[in-house]
Protein backbone atom coordinates (compact mmCIF):
# COMPACT_ATOMS: atom_id res chain seq x y z
CA UNK A 1 0.00 0.00 0.00
CA UNK A 2 1.43 3.35 -0.99
CA UNK A 3 0.43 6.70 0.37
CA UNK A 4 0.78 10.16 -1.05
CA UNK A 5 4.44 11.29 -0.79
CA UNK A 6 5.18 13.52 2.19
CA UNK A 7 1.99 12.40 3.91
CA UNK A 8 3.05 10.09 6.69
CA UNK A 9 1.32 6.83 6.40
CA UNK A 10 -0.27 4.32 8.49
CA UNK A 11 -0.99 4.66 12.14
CA UNK A 12 -2.12 1.96 14.35
CA UNK A 13 -2.66 1.29 17.91
CA UNK A 14 -2.40 0.37 21.36
CA UNK A 15 -3.43 -0.24 24.84
CA UNK A 16 -5.24 0.61 28.01
CA UNK A 17 -5.15 -1.38 31.22
CA UNK A 18 -6.63 -1.71 34.69
CA UNK A 19 -10.40 -1.38 34.29
CA UNK A 20 -9.86 0.13 30.84
CA UNK A 21 -9.53 -2.50 28.09
CA UNK A 22 -6.24 -2.74 26.23
CA UNK A 23 -6.21 -0.73 23.06
CA UNK A 24 -4.63 -0.74 19.67
CA UNK A 25 -4.70 1.85 16.95
CA UNK A 26 -3.37 5.26 17.70
CA UNK A 27 -2.78 8.40 15.71
CA UNK A 28 0.07 8.96 13.32
CA UNK A 29 0.96 12.57 12.69
CA UNK A 30 3.53 13.90 10.29
CA UNK A 31 5.45 17.11 10.76
CA UNK A 32 3.23 19.27 8.60
CA UNK A 33 0.12 17.28 7.72
CA UNK A 34 -1.89 14.65 9.65
CA UNK A 35 -1.20 11.14 8.46
CA UNK A 36 -3.51 9.86 5.75
CA UNK A 37 -4.42 6.45 7.12
CA UNK A 38 -5.44 3.95 4.47
CA UNK A 39 -5.66 0.81 6.59
CA UNK A 40 -4.55 -0.85 9.80
CA UNK A 41 -3.10 -4.25 10.68
CA UNK A 42 -2.86 -5.30 14.32
CA UNK A 43 -1.99 -8.55 16.08
CA UNK A 44 -3.00 -9.12 19.71
CA UNK A 45 -1.74 -12.02 21.81
CA UNK A 46 -3.48 -12.54 25.15
CA UNK A 47 -2.20 -14.81 27.91
CA UNK A 48 -4.20 -14.33 31.11
CA UNK A 49 -4.03 -10.65 31.99
CA UNK A 50 -0.99 -10.08 29.79
CA UNK A 51 -1.52 -8.69 26.30
CA UNK A 52 1.09 -8.22 23.61
CA UNK A 53 0.12 -6.07 20.63
CA UNK A 54 2.13 -5.79 17.42
CA UNK A 55 1.30 -2.88 15.13
CA UNK A 56 2.28 -2.56 11.51
CA UNK A 57 3.40 0.94 10.57
CA UNK A 58 3.20 1.71 6.86
CA UNK A 59 4.87 4.97 5.94
CA UNK A 60 6.11 6.63 2.80
CA UNK A 61 7.80 10.01 3.03
CA UNK A 62 10.85 11.81 4.39
CA UNK A 63 12.33 10.24 7.50
CA UNK A 64 12.46 13.55 9.36
CA UNK A 65 8.69 13.92 8.90
CA UNK A 66 7.82 10.55 10.43
CA UNK A 67 6.00 10.74 13.76
CA UNK A 68 3.52 8.47 15.49
CA UNK A 69 1.50 8.94 18.68
CA UNK A 70 -0.14 6.06 20.57
CA UNK A 71 -2.21 6.35 23.78
CA UNK A 72 -1.28 3.82 26.48
CA UNK A 73 -2.43 3.29 30.09
CA UNK A 74 0.99 2.49 31.57
CA UNK A 75 4.55 2.26 30.34
CA UNK A 76 4.72 -0.92 28.22
CA UNK A 77 7.61 -3.20 27.37
CA UNK A 78 8.69 -2.29 23.85
CA UNK A 79 10.41 -4.25 21.10
CA UNK A 80 10.30 -4.53 17.32
CA UNK A 81 8.64 -7.14 15.13
CA UNK A 82 8.86 -8.41 11.57
CA UNK A 83 6.76 -7.08 8.68
CA UNK A 84 6.94 -10.53 7.10
CA UNK A 85 4.63 -11.91 9.78
CA UNK A 86 1.79 -9.67 8.59
CA UNK A 87 2.40 -10.61 4.96
CA UNK A 88 2.33 -14.31 5.81
CA UNK A 89 -0.74 -14.00 8.04
CA UNK A 90 -2.49 -12.22 5.19
CA UNK A 91 -1.75 -15.10 2.84
CA UNK A 92 -2.71 -17.78 5.38
CA UNK A 93 -5.89 -16.32 6.89
CA UNK A 94 -7.54 -14.11 4.25
CA UNK A 95 -10.77 -15.61 2.85
CA UNK A 96 -10.52 -17.92 -0.16
CA UNK A 97 -13.44 -18.19 -2.54
CA UNK A 98 -13.79 -21.54 -4.25
CA UNK A 99 -16.32 -22.00 -7.04
CA UNK A 100 -16.98 -25.54 -8.20
CA UNK A 101 -18.43 -25.77 -11.69
CA UNK A 102 -20.59 -28.73 -12.63
CA UNK A 103 -22.49 -29.63 -15.77
CA UNK A 104 -21.82 -28.07 -19.14
CA UNK A 105 -22.88 -24.85 -20.84
CA UNK A 106 -24.04 -24.56 -24.42
CA UNK A 107 -21.34 -24.16 -27.08
CA UNK A 108 -20.73 -20.51 -27.93
CA UNK A 109 -22.37 -19.57 -31.22
CA UNK A 110 -19.95 -16.98 -32.59
CA UNK A 111 -22.17 -16.13 -35.55
CA UNK A 112 -25.02 -15.18 -33.26
CA UNK A 113 -22.62 -13.48 -30.85
CA UNK A 114 -21.48 -11.11 -33.59
CA UNK A 115 -24.99 -9.71 -33.99
CA UNK A 116 -24.71 -7.34 -31.07
CA UNK A 117 -26.87 -4.25 -30.78
CA UNK A 118 -25.81 -0.62 -30.40
CA UNK A 119 -26.60 -0.63 -26.70
CA UNK A 120 -24.05 -3.36 -26.09
CA UNK A 121 -21.36 -1.56 -28.09
CA UNK A 122 -21.96 1.60 -26.09
CA UNK A 123 -21.55 -0.40 -22.89
CA UNK A 124 -18.27 -1.88 -24.10
CA UNK A 125 -16.86 1.51 -25.08
CA UNK A 126 -17.75 3.18 -21.79
CA UNK A 127 -16.64 0.44 -19.34
CA UNK A 128 -13.84 1.61 -18.48
CA UNK A 129 7.78 22.16 26.90
CA UNK A 130 7.13 20.75 28.76
CA UNK A 131 4.40 23.12 30.01
CA UNK A 132 2.52 20.66 32.18
CA UNK A 133 3.66 17.63 30.20
CA UNK A 134 5.78 15.02 31.97
CA UNK A 135 8.32 13.01 29.96
CA UNK A 136 8.03 9.67 31.74
CA UNK A 137 10.72 7.90 29.76
CA UNK A 138 12.94 8.39 26.72
CA UNK A 139 14.43 5.38 24.99
CA UNK A 140 15.59 3.89 21.70
CA UNK A 141 13.87 0.81 20.31
CA UNK A 142 15.15 -0.47 16.99
CA UNK A 143 15.08 2.46 14.55
CA UNK A 144 12.82 4.51 16.82
CA UNK A 145 13.42 7.34 19.29
CA UNK A 146 10.53 7.16 21.75
CA UNK A 147 9.25 9.54 24.42
CA UNK A 148 6.54 8.34 26.78
CA UNK A 149 4.71 11.47 27.95
CA UNK A 150 1.72 12.34 30.12
CA UNK A 151 -0.35 15.33 31.16
CA UNK A 152 -3.56 16.10 33.03
CA UNK A 153 -4.54 18.83 30.57
CA UNK A 154 -5.52 18.03 26.96
CA UNK A 155 -4.54 21.51 25.74
CA UNK A 156 -1.08 21.23 27.29
CA UNK A 157 -0.61 17.81 25.73
CA UNK A 158 -1.69 19.14 22.34
CA UNK A 159 0.71 22.08 22.62
CA UNK A 160 3.61 19.77 23.51
CA UNK A 161 2.86 17.51 20.56
CA UNK A 162 2.64 20.42 18.16
CA UNK A 163 5.82 22.03 19.55
CA UNK A 164 7.58 18.72 18.86
CA UNK A 165 6.28 18.55 15.29
CA UNK A 166 3.30 16.28 15.87
CA UNK A 167 0.73 18.36 14.00
CA UNK A 168 -2.64 17.38 15.41
CA UNK A 169 -4.91 19.93 13.73
CA UNK A 170 -8.01 21.18 15.57
CA UNK A 171 -9.68 17.80 15.17
CA UNK A 172 -6.63 16.07 16.66
CA UNK A 173 -6.82 18.21 19.81
CA UNK A 174 -10.43 17.18 20.25
CA UNK A 175 -9.69 13.49 19.72
CA UNK A 176 -6.83 13.20 22.23
CA UNK A 177 -8.86 14.82 25.02
CA UNK A 178 -10.72 11.64 26.16
CA UNK A 179 -7.43 9.72 26.43
CA UNK A 180 -5.79 12.50 28.47
CA UNK A 181 -8.83 12.75 30.74
CA UNK A 182 -8.74 8.96 31.25
CA UNK A 183 -5.19 9.25 32.60
CA UNK A 184 -3.54 7.70 29.56
CA UNK A 185 0.08 8.24 28.66
CA UNK A 186 1.24 8.73 25.10
CA UNK A 187 4.00 6.88 23.28
CA UNK A 188 5.47 9.48 20.91
CA UNK A 189 7.58 7.86 18.21
CA UNK A 190 10.07 9.27 15.71
CA UNK A 191 12.96 7.85 13.75
CA UNK A 192 16.40 8.06 15.30
CA UNK A 193 18.95 10.33 13.63
CA UNK A 194 20.48 8.59 10.63
CA UNK A 195 17.57 6.17 10.16
CA UNK A 196 15.70 6.25 6.86
CA UNK A 197 11.97 5.70 6.44
CA UNK A 198 12.86 2.30 4.97
CA UNK A 199 14.10 1.19 8.39
CA UNK A 200 10.63 1.35 9.99
CA UNK A 201 9.55 -1.93 11.60
CA UNK A 202 6.41 -3.06 13.43
CA UNK A 203 6.30 -2.00 17.07
CA UNK A 204 5.49 -4.55 19.79
CA UNK A 205 4.01 -3.46 23.12
CA UNK A 206 3.39 -5.74 26.09
CA UNK A 207 1.17 -4.71 28.99
CA UNK A 208 -1.35 -5.91 31.56
CA UNK A 209 -5.05 -5.90 30.65
CA UNK A 210 -8.09 -8.13 30.44
CA UNK A 211 -9.37 -7.23 26.97
CA UNK A 212 -7.81 -5.91 23.77
CA UNK A 213 -9.16 -2.64 22.44
CA UNK A 214 -8.49 -0.52 19.38
CA UNK A 215 -8.62 3.25 20.16
CA UNK A 216 -10.06 3.92 16.76
CA UNK A 217 -11.43 7.33 17.74
CA UNK A 218 -7.95 8.83 17.52
CA UNK A 219 -7.50 7.33 14.06
CA UNK A 220 -10.34 9.54 12.80
CA UNK A 221 -7.87 12.45 12.67
CA UNK A 222 -6.81 11.37 9.18
CA UNK A 223 -8.63 8.21 8.16
CA UNK A 224 -9.59 7.61 4.56
CA UNK A 225 -13.18 6.70 3.76
CA UNK A 226 -13.95 3.01 4.24
CA UNK A 227 -10.52 2.35 5.75
CA UNK A 228 -9.82 -1.35 6.07
CA UNK A 229 -9.03 -2.64 9.57
CA UNK A 230 -7.66 -6.16 10.03
CA UNK A 231 -7.26 -7.47 13.58
CA UNK A 232 -5.69 -10.83 14.40
CA UNK A 233 -6.22 -12.09 17.95
CA UNK A 234 -4.45 -15.03 19.60
CA UNK A 235 -5.82 -16.56 22.80
CA UNK A 236 -7.45 -19.75 24.05
CA UNK A 237 -10.71 -19.35 22.12
CA UNK A 238 -12.34 -17.59 19.21
CA UNK A 239 -12.25 -13.79 19.39
CA UNK A 240 -15.46 -11.79 19.04
CA UNK A 241 -16.32 -8.08 19.01
CA UNK A 242 -17.86 -7.06 22.32
CA UNK A 243 -19.28 -3.63 21.52
CA UNK A 244 -19.48 -3.85 17.71
CA UNK A 245 -21.89 -6.12 15.86
CA UNK A 246 -20.77 -9.39 14.35
CA UNK A 247 -21.81 -9.27 10.69
CA UNK A 248 -22.19 -12.08 8.14
CA UNK A 249 -22.45 -10.73 4.59
CA UNK A 250 -24.82 -11.91 1.90
CA UNK A 251 -22.58 -14.05 -0.32
CA UNK A 252 -25.10 -13.91 -3.16
CA UNK A 253 -23.58 -10.49 -3.84
CA UNK A 254 -20.05 -11.86 -4.25
CA UNK A 255 -18.48 -12.00 -7.71
CA UNK A 256 -17.86 -15.75 -7.80
CA UNK A 257 -17.58 -15.89 -11.56
CA UNK A 258 -14.18 -14.60 -12.69
CA UNK A 259 -11.62 -16.19 -10.40
CA UNK A 260 -10.51 -15.99 -6.75
CA UNK A 261 -8.63 -12.70 -7.10
CA UNK A 262 -11.69 -10.84 -8.36
CA UNK A 263 -13.80 -12.63 -5.78
CA UNK A 264 -11.60 -11.33 -2.96
CA UNK A 265 -11.74 -7.77 -4.32
CA UNK A 266 -15.52 -8.16 -4.51
CA UNK A 267 -15.55 -9.37 -0.89
CA UNK A 268 -13.88 -6.17 0.32
CA UNK A 269 -16.57 -4.07 -1.32
CA UNK A 270 -19.27 -6.38 0.02
CA UNK A 271 -17.96 -5.95 3.58
CA UNK A 272 -18.05 -2.16 3.20
CA UNK A 273 -21.69 -2.26 2.04
CA UNK A 274 -22.65 -4.73 4.77
CA UNK A 275 -21.03 -2.67 7.53
CA UNK A 276 -22.73 0.48 6.28
CA UNK A 277 -26.10 -1.28 6.33
CA UNK A 278 -25.40 -2.61 9.83
CA UNK A 279 -24.89 0.90 11.19
CA UNK A 280 -21.21 1.39 10.44
CA UNK A 281 -19.77 -0.46 13.43
CA UNK A 282 -19.29 -4.18 12.96
CA UNK A 283 -16.74 -6.88 12.22
CA UNK A 284 -16.84 -9.97 10.03
CA UNK A 285 -14.88 -13.11 10.89
CA UNK A 286 -12.51 -14.00 8.07
CA UNK A 287 -10.95 -16.95 9.89
CA UNK A 288 -11.11 -18.62 13.30
CA UNK A 289 -9.28 -21.79 14.21
CA UNK A 290 -6.41 -23.36 16.12
CA UNK A 291 -2.80 -22.53 15.26
CA UNK A 292 -1.28 -25.66 13.76
CA UNK A 293 1.70 -26.63 11.65
CA UNK A 294 -0.48 -25.92 8.64
CA UNK A 295 -0.11 -22.25 9.57
CA UNK A 296 3.27 -21.94 11.29
CA UNK A 297 4.92 -24.43 8.95
CA UNK A 298 4.50 -22.01 6.04
CA UNK A 299 5.89 -19.03 7.92
CA UNK A 300 9.49 -17.86 7.96
CA UNK A 301 11.17 -19.26 11.05
CA UNK A 302 13.86 -17.66 13.19
CA UNK A 303 15.65 -21.01 13.13
CA UNK A 304 16.13 -20.76 9.37
CA UNK A 305 17.74 -17.34 9.74
CA UNK A 306 20.00 -18.64 12.51
CA UNK A 307 21.13 -21.50 10.26
CA UNK A 308 21.80 -19.05 7.45
CA UNK A 309 23.89 -16.83 9.72
CA UNK A 310 25.87 -19.84 10.93
CA UNK A 311 26.68 -20.74 7.33
CA UNK A 312 27.72 -17.17 6.53
CA UNK A 313 30.01 -17.12 9.55
CA UNK A 314 32.00 -19.92 7.94
CA UNK A 315 33.06 -17.59 5.10
CA UNK A 316 36.61 -16.33 5.61
CA UNK A 317 36.32 -13.45 3.13
CA UNK A 318 34.71 -10.33 4.57
CA UNK A 319 33.66 -9.24 1.09
CA UNK A 320 31.98 -12.57 0.40
CA UNK A 321 30.23 -12.47 3.78
CA UNK A 322 28.88 -9.01 3.10
CA UNK A 323 27.71 -9.73 -0.44
CA UNK A 324 26.09 -13.01 0.61
CA UNK A 325 24.37 -11.38 3.57
CA UNK A 326 22.90 -8.70 1.30
CA UNK A 327 21.37 -11.20 -1.10
CA UNK A 328 18.05 -12.88 -0.57
CA UNK A 329 14.68 -11.59 0.68
CA UNK A 330 16.12 -8.93 3.00
CA UNK A 331 14.09 -6.16 4.56
CA UNK A 332 14.36 -2.55 3.49
CA UNK A 333 15.65 -1.84 7.00
CA UNK A 334 18.69 -4.10 6.55
CA UNK A 335 19.44 -2.70 3.10
CA UNK A 336 19.25 0.78 4.60
CA UNK A 337 21.77 -0.31 7.24
CA UNK A 338 24.23 -1.26 4.49
CA UNK A 339 24.16 2.27 3.13
CA UNK A 340 24.77 3.66 6.62
CA UNK A 341 27.70 1.34 7.36
CA UNK A 342 29.18 1.27 3.84
CA UNK A 343 28.09 4.49 2.08
CA UNK A 344 28.02 4.03 -1.67
CA UNK A 345 30.71 5.89 -3.59
CA UNK A 346 29.47 8.64 -5.87
CA UNK A 347 27.99 7.24 -9.06
CA UNK A 348 27.62 3.71 -7.69
CA UNK A 349 24.34 1.88 -7.00
CA UNK A 350 23.42 -0.99 -4.69
CA UNK A 351 24.74 -3.60 -7.14
CA UNK A 352 28.10 -3.03 -5.38
CA UNK A 353 26.70 -4.79 -2.31
CA UNK A 354 25.80 -7.89 -4.33
CA UNK A 355 29.26 -8.23 -5.87
CA UNK A 356 32.25 -9.45 -3.85
CA UNK A 357 34.91 -8.15 -6.31
CA UNK A 358 33.19 -4.74 -6.40
CA UNK A 359 33.27 -4.56 -2.60
CA UNK A 360 36.99 -5.36 -2.60
CA UNK A 361 37.58 -2.56 -5.13
CA UNK A 362 35.45 0.12 -3.50
CA UNK A 363 36.41 -0.38 0.16
CA UNK A 364 39.57 -1.10 2.15
CA UNK A 365 40.14 -4.36 3.99
CA UNK A 366 39.75 -2.53 7.31
CA UNK A 367 36.43 -1.00 6.23
CA UNK A 368 35.10 -4.39 5.13
CA UNK A 369 36.23 -6.09 8.36
CA UNK A 370 34.45 -3.50 10.51
CA UNK A 371 31.41 -3.57 8.26
CA UNK A 372 31.18 -7.34 8.71
CA UNK A 373 30.98 -6.92 12.48
CA UNK A 374 28.46 -4.08 12.30
CA UNK A 375 26.20 -5.59 9.64
CA UNK A 376 26.20 -9.01 11.25
CA UNK A 377 24.83 -7.35 14.38
CA UNK A 378 22.40 -5.33 12.27
CA UNK A 379 21.08 -8.59 10.78
CA UNK A 380 20.45 -9.88 14.31
CA UNK A 381 18.84 -6.64 15.49
CA UNK A 382 16.77 -5.93 12.38
CA UNK A 383 15.79 -9.36 11.08
CA UNK A 384 16.54 -12.22 13.46
CA UNK A 385 15.43 -10.87 16.84
CA UNK A 386 12.27 -9.15 15.49
CA UNK A 387 11.29 -12.43 13.80
CA UNK A 388 11.76 -14.25 17.12
CA UNK A 389 9.62 -11.63 18.86
CA UNK A 390 6.90 -11.96 16.22
CA UNK A 391 6.91 -15.76 16.03
CA UNK A 392 6.47 -15.99 19.79
CA UNK A 393 3.03 -14.44 19.35
CA UNK A 394 1.79 -17.44 17.31
CA UNK A 395 2.51 -20.59 19.34
CA UNK A 396 1.06 -23.88 18.15
CA UNK A 397 -2.03 -24.94 20.06
CA UNK A 398 -3.42 -21.46 20.63
CA UNK A 399 -6.48 -20.10 18.81
CA UNK A 400 -6.21 -17.52 16.03
CA UNK A 401 -9.03 -15.26 14.85
CA UNK A 402 -8.95 -12.76 12.00
CA UNK A 403 -11.61 -10.02 12.09
CA UNK A 404 -12.15 -7.52 9.31
CA UNK A 405 -14.12 -4.32 8.85
CA UNK A 406 -14.05 -1.00 7.02
CA UNK A 407 -14.59 2.31 8.79
CA UNK A 408 -14.84 5.95 7.80
CA UNK A 409 -13.99 8.84 10.14
CA UNK A 410 -17.63 9.54 11.02
CA UNK A 411 -18.03 5.90 12.14
CA UNK A 412 -15.00 6.00 14.47
CA UNK A 413 -16.97 7.13 17.51
CA UNK A 414 -16.59 3.98 19.63
CA UNK A 415 -13.33 2.14 20.39
CA UNK A 416 -13.92 -1.55 19.54
CA UNK A 417 -13.31 -4.00 22.40
CA UNK A 418 -12.77 -7.74 21.89
CA UNK A 419 -13.38 -10.81 24.03
CA UNK A 420 -12.99 -14.56 23.56
CA UNK A 421 -15.83 -17.08 23.25
CA UNK A 422 -15.19 -20.82 23.63
CA UNK A 423 -18.75 -21.76 22.55
CA UNK A 424 -18.64 -20.48 18.99
CA UNK A 425 -17.44 -22.86 16.26
CA UNK A 426 -14.43 -22.39 14.03
CA UNK A 427 -14.69 -20.39 10.81
CA UNK A 428 -12.77 -21.76 7.83
CA UNK A 429 -11.08 -19.25 5.55
CA UNK A 430 -12.65 -21.09 2.61
CA UNK A 431 -16.00 -19.95 1.23
CA UNK A 432 -17.50 -22.40 -1.23
CA UNK A 433 -20.18 -22.25 -3.89
CA UNK A 434 -21.30 -24.44 -6.78
CA UNK A 435 -22.29 -23.19 -10.21
CA UNK A 436 -24.23 -25.82 -12.14
CA UNK A 437 -24.71 -25.33 -15.89
CA UNK A 438 -26.76 -27.25 -18.42
CA UNK A 439 -27.66 -26.72 -22.05
CA UNK A 440 -31.41 -26.96 -22.76
CA UNK A 441 -32.80 -26.09 -26.19
CA UNK A 442 -29.52 -24.43 -27.13
CA UNK A 443 -29.76 -22.09 -24.14
CA UNK A 444 -27.48 -22.28 -21.11
CA UNK A 445 -29.29 -22.56 -17.82
CA UNK A 446 -27.37 -22.27 -14.57
CA UNK A 447 -27.78 -21.99 -10.84
CA UNK A 448 -25.58 -20.83 -7.97
CA UNK A 449 -25.68 -22.70 -4.66
CA UNK A 450 -23.76 -21.47 -1.62
CA UNK A 451 -21.60 -23.96 0.24
CA UNK A 452 -19.51 -24.41 3.37
CA UNK A 453 -18.08 -21.31 4.98
CA UNK A 454 -20.89 -19.00 3.87
CA UNK A 455 -23.32 -19.86 6.69
CA UNK A 456 -25.85 -20.98 4.07
CA UNK A 457 -24.57 -24.37 2.95
CA UNK A 458 -26.84 -25.90 0.30
CA UNK A 459 -28.97 -22.79 -0.34
CA UNK A 460 -29.69 -22.16 -4.01
CA UNK A 461 -29.50 -18.38 -4.43
CA UNK A 462 -29.62 -17.74 -8.20
CA UNK A 463 -31.46 -19.52 -11.03
CA UNK A 464 -30.79 -18.28 -14.55
CA UNK A 465 -31.67 -18.97 -18.16
CA UNK A 466 -28.74 -17.17 -19.79
CA UNK A 467 -25.00 -17.41 -20.17
CA UNK A 468 -22.87 -17.27 -17.03
CA UNK A 469 -22.17 -13.64 -16.05
CA UNK A 470 -18.82 -11.91 -15.56
CA UNK A 471 -19.96 -9.85 -12.58
CA UNK A 472 -22.67 -9.85 -9.93
CA UNK A 473 -26.13 -9.84 -11.58
CA UNK A 474 -28.11 -6.64 -11.06
CA UNK A 475 -30.93 -8.41 -9.25
CA UNK A 476 -28.51 -9.91 -6.72
CA UNK A 477 -27.02 -6.46 -6.08
CA UNK A 478 -30.49 -5.23 -5.23
CA UNK A 479 -30.63 -7.50 -2.18
CA UNK A 480 -29.37 -6.47 1.24
CA UNK A 481 -25.60 -6.86 1.66
CA UNK A 482 -26.24 -8.27 5.15
CA UNK A 483 -27.26 -11.85 5.79
CA UNK A 484 -27.18 -11.55 9.59
CA UNK A 485 -26.01 -9.35 12.43
CA UNK A 486 -25.52 -10.49 16.00
CA UNK A 487 -24.32 -9.33 19.41
CA UNK A 488 -21.40 -11.46 20.59
CA UNK A 489 -19.81 -11.79 24.02
CA UNK A 490 -17.59 -14.03 26.13
CA UNK A 491 -20.10 -16.46 27.59
CA UNK A 492 -23.07 -16.80 25.26
CA UNK A 493 -23.82 -17.81 21.72
CA UNK A 494 -24.49 -14.91 19.34
CA UNK A 495 -27.77 -13.06 19.93
CA UNK A 496 -29.20 -12.52 16.46
CA UNK A 497 -30.38 -8.98 15.77
CA UNK A 498 -30.96 -9.24 12.02
CA UNK A 499 -31.60 -12.40 10.01
CA UNK A 500 -32.49 -11.77 6.39
CA UNK A 501 -34.15 -14.43 4.26
CA UNK A 502 -33.81 -14.19 0.51
CA UNK A 503 -35.82 -15.82 -2.24
CA UNK A 504 -33.66 -17.12 -5.10
CA UNK A 505 -32.81 -14.52 -7.73
CA UNK A 506 -34.35 -15.48 -11.07
CA UNK A 507 -32.74 -14.25 -14.26
CA UNK A 508 -34.50 -14.46 -17.61
CA UNK A 509 -36.93 -17.07 -16.30
CA UNK A 510 -40.40 -17.36 -17.87
CA UNK A 511 -43.11 -15.94 -15.62
CA UNK A 512 -46.79 -16.86 -15.54
CA UNK A 513 -47.54 -14.72 -18.59
CA UNK A 514 -44.98 -16.47 -20.70
CA UNK A 515 -42.77 -13.41 -21.00
CA UNK A 516 -39.09 -13.47 -20.27
CA UNK A 517 -37.50 -11.33 -17.58
CA UNK A 518 -34.67 -9.60 -19.42
CA UNK A 519 -33.45 -7.61 -16.43
CA UNK A 520 -30.58 -9.89 -15.53
CA UNK A 521 -26.87 -9.34 -16.10
CA UNK A 522 -26.42 -6.52 -18.64
CA UNK A 523 -30.15 -6.68 -19.38
CA UNK A 524 -29.87 -10.16 -20.90
CA UNK A 525 -26.71 -9.63 -22.97
CA UNK A 526 -24.86 -12.94 -23.17
CA UNK A 527 -21.29 -13.52 -22.04
CA UNK A 528 -20.34 -14.57 -25.57
CA UNK A 529 -21.89 -11.43 -27.04
CA UNK A 530 -20.03 -9.25 -24.59
CA UNK A 531 -16.71 -10.92 -25.41
CA UNK A 532 -17.23 -10.60 -29.13
CA UNK A 533 -18.28 -6.95 -28.82
CA UNK A 534 -15.32 -6.01 -26.65
CA UNK A 535 -13.02 -7.75 -29.12
CA UNK A 536 -14.58 -5.91 -32.07
CA UNK A 537 -14.29 -2.49 -30.39
CA UNK A 538 -10.67 -3.14 -29.41
CA UNK A 539 -9.82 -4.25 -32.97
CA UNK A 540 -11.58 -1.20 -34.46
CA UNK A 541 -9.63 1.19 -32.20
CA UNK A 542 -6.34 -0.51 -32.90
CA UNK A 543 -6.93 -0.58 -36.66
CA UNK A 544 -7.87 3.11 -36.68
CA UNK A 545 -4.56 3.98 -35.00
CA UNK A 546 -2.44 2.15 -37.61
Amino acid sequence: MKLVPNMAALATILMFFHSIPASACGGLFCQNIPVDQAGEQILFHQEGDSITAMVRILYEGDSEDFSWVVPVPTIPELSTGADSLFDELEQLTSPQFILQRTGEACPIDFADAGASDAGTIALSESAADSGGVVIEQSLSVGPFAIDIVSSTNPDEMAIWLEDNNYDLSDRGRELIAPYVEAGMKFVAVKLRSGQSSGSIQPLIMKYQSQKPMVPIKLTAVAAQDDMGVVVWLVSGARAVPENYLHVVPNYTQLNWYTGPRNAYASYQGLITRAMDEAGGQGFATDFAGPITEAITGFMTSAESLEMELDMLDQLSSDGQFLSSLYQGPRTDALRSAYNNVLPLPQGQDESVYFNTPALLVQYTAEELAQARVNLRQAFIDIELDPLKNSSALLPNGRYLTRLYTTLSADEMTVDPVFDFNSEMPAQSRERNATLHEQCINDQTQWSLTLGEGTGRDGEEVIIANMDTPVSVPVEASAQSAVFSTAVTSRSALPQIETQNEFTPVKLNIDDDTGNNNRGGFLGGVSYATLLMTVGFVFWRRRYTQL
